[in-house]
């Protein structure tokens, strides 16, 4: 039997592995061919359907359609996409903002995003203005989030509290997998959805609202702006925009926004310090130097550049990568916060704590489950603002059982509680020059404990086929189906978009905690702009048996996809440097006396496959050639 070809993928290398793991799903257990769904839009009216026909030639409106919505992704298909293409260095970027130099052809300028904003009623604003009076109703508070890892862990985490304390919450993510529809989701969990015996959501997003259509007259202010502008608005900005407006349209209470990329000058920063009601910087790490400056501090600059003037501000513990550049990392985040004002809230203010029970369960979906122990610790007055320092007091989360897996992930949870629990107790809104405001009462114990067991992020360490272990008996066809199609492959199948060190260390962490002892094949594939050597020297300390090079569409091209030759050259350096330190370390151990101190290197088999249902036959079959047979795990 031949595994069928995997359709062509989109999203970024952040959530490629979630377009991975489809891919993997139709090679190795649908069997069916990939269909792709081609784009269609829904008419406009007759003065905008000649504009939309000019410029997106067939993909003009269809006669009988009259629903008057235009669907979002054949709106922004021809914009400018530098995810599809990668971005450009600084110098065009205009992300050092705070330096002289001038920057002529700026691929960011938020001018253009303040302009549409305007031209669309201001619907990100919290405060009434000339422009939100006249348009729109109440307003939303945002939670802004930005960092290197855990962004889209984070937001999935805050939102699910709040959504399960009966907040009409949105999201706004970035990139995304399969539609730009799951980039914005809104609305509370519906007051129907049924739930199991822990109180956990059963079906906790395909219920909520995600909105792949924006009316028509919203369509044409954009299409005035994108002329006037002479058509340099991107694709990220315009998606951003649209976000806002739908959050709006939608009556939403809390909005918990990521970063693209940076923070100070993304399409994200638009957010008047009234209408923030928390900052969330997560972990640093060095992605994305180019376009953001060229250094560690140009990168933490960025970041903090959402920051605003007395907002509570909430930072994830530099837990990963080299030593030295936590500490650099963690000064650096000290004096960037302080210059912009923000109120760094530190274990004095609240503290959370995870202890992670060692269990992990399977669902009868075939998804790793960790068990967790939380412990909140809070001021005596339950009152941030009122002065009195009394004794803390400690609050648990016993037994918290949470899909999305890992050790990172309980550092990302953590962060979100921190969050959740400040603005309980009457953090993040209120009056000028103040950290204070009216407590958000409905978040509770259960609804926190709901929220992080609802959480979801795809292309996060996503199973896609359980070890033989994990595929418990169930009453679900469609999951007997899968198992019973996998009868011959006992290893497990797991994607993950890790693309840099600090993400490969946590990945590999999380493998450890799951497979622990299972013998390991890793399938890699990456982008252009990535750090391919460091990748690399992680997958080696992993120690695994098989390693195969591989390549895949990224946002649906191969503008930045890095070529298997590209990666075999990689590879090289790295087992050079391997070489080069177990010669060493072998002659200190001789120099010593005590060559039994010498523990030699045993290079993994490395296989190279243009194919990418290829590569993944390979990781299985190399698996079965080694030690243990059939058992293991193929990590892609």
């Amino acid at each position: 039997w031949t595994p069928a070809r995997a359709a062509p993928m989109t999203g970024s290398p952040r959530r490629v592995a979630g377009a991975i793991a489809r891919a993997v799903r139709i090679a190795w257990i649908s069997g069916a061919d990939a269909r792709s769904r081609p784009l269609r839009c829904a008419p406009t009216s007759p003065p905008t359907a000649t504009r939309w026909h000019r410029g997106f030639g067939t993909a003009a409106p269809r006669d009988g359609d009259d629903d008057g919505m235009v669907e979002i992704d054949a709106f922004l298909a021809p914009f400018k996409n530098y995810e599809k293409t990668g971005l450009p260095d600084f110098r065009r970027l205009g992300t050092l903002s705070r330096t002289n130099e001038q920057y002529e052809d700026a691929a960011y300028d938020l001018r253009r995003v303040y302009d549409l904003l305007r031209a669309l009623g201001e619907p990100h604003l919290w405060e009434k203005t000339e422009h939100t009076g006249a348009r729109w109703g109440p307003g939303f508070q945002t939670i802004h989030v930005a960092g290197t890892k855990g962004k889209g862990s984070t937001v999935g985490f805050l939102a699910g509290i709040l959504r399960a304390s009966g907040y009409n919450t949105a999201t706004y993510k970035s990139p995304h997998v399969h539609s730009v529809a799951e980039r914005i989701v809104c609305g509370p969990i519906p007051p129907d959805a049924a739930f199991d015996e822990r109180g956990a959501h059963l079906d906790p997003t395909t219920r909520l609202a995600t909105h792949g259509k924006i009316d028509a007259e919203t369509a044409r202010i954009i299409l005035d702006a994108q002329e006037k502008e002479k058509g340099t608005l991107t694709y990220f900005e315009i998606l951003t925009v649209l976000a806002m407006v739908k959050f709006r349209q939608l009556g939403a209470e809390m909005a918990v926004v990521e970063c693209g990329v940076g923070g100070e000058r993304d399409a994200t920063n638009i957010f008047t310090r009234e209408s923030i009601a928390a900052v969330v910087v997560t972990a640093i790490g060095k992605d994305h130097v180019d376009a953001l400056g060229g250094t560690l501090g140009h990168i933490v600059r960025a970041k903090c550049g959402i920051v605003q003037m007395h907002r509570p501000t909430f930072v994830a513990p530099q837990t990963r990568g080299d030593v030295l550049r936590r500490d650099d990392v963690n000064a650096l985040l000290r004096s960037e916060i302080r210059a912009e004002g923000g109120r760094w809230i530190t274990e004095n203010d609240l503290d959370v704590k995870a202890f992670p029970t060692g269990e992990i369960e399977w669902t009868a979906e075939g998804k790793p489950v960790q068990l967790v122990d939380y412990e909140i610790w809070t001021d005596g007055s339950d009152d941030l603002r009122s002065g009195k320092h009394l004794a803390w007091v400690k609050r648990d989360l016993k037994g918290v059982r949470m899909s999305l897996v890992g050790p990172h992930q309980r550092e990302n949870a953590v962060n979100a509680l921190r969050v959740m629990e400040f603005i309980r107790c009457g953090g993040g809104r209120g009056p000028e020059d103040s950290d204070g405001g009216y407590r958000w009462s409905k978040i509770a114990d259960g609804t926190m404990r709901v929220g992080l067991e609802n959480a979801v992020s795809p292309g996060c360490f996503e199973t896609v086929l359980p070890p033989l272990r994990g595929r418990v008996s169930t009453d679900e066809v469609a999951a007997r189906e899968r198992w019973s199609r996998c009868v011959d492959v006992e290893c497990g199948i797991v994607a993950d978009g890790a693309h840099t060190v600090e993400s490969a260390q946590a990945f590999f962490e999380t493998v450890g905690e799951i497979f622990t002892g299972d013998p390991l094949a890793v399938v890699v594939a990456m982008a252009s702009d990535k750090d391919r050597a460091g990748f690399l020297m992680e997958v080696i300390k992993a120690k695994p048996e098989v390693i195969v090079l591989t390549t895949v569409p990224i946002a649906g091209g191969t503008e930045r996809s890095v070529s298997t030759s590209t990666l075999k050259e990689a590879w090289e350096f790295c087992e050079g440097k391997m070489t080069s330190a177990e010669a060493y370390a072998k002659k200190k151990a001789d120099e010593k006396g005590e060559p039994e101190l010498f523990n030699p290197w045993s290079p993994p088999r490395v296989l190279v496959e243009d194919d990418f249902d290829a590569a993944i036959d390979a990781a299985v079959a190399g698996l079965r050639k080694g030690k243990r047979g059939r058992e293991g795990a193929v990590c892609v």
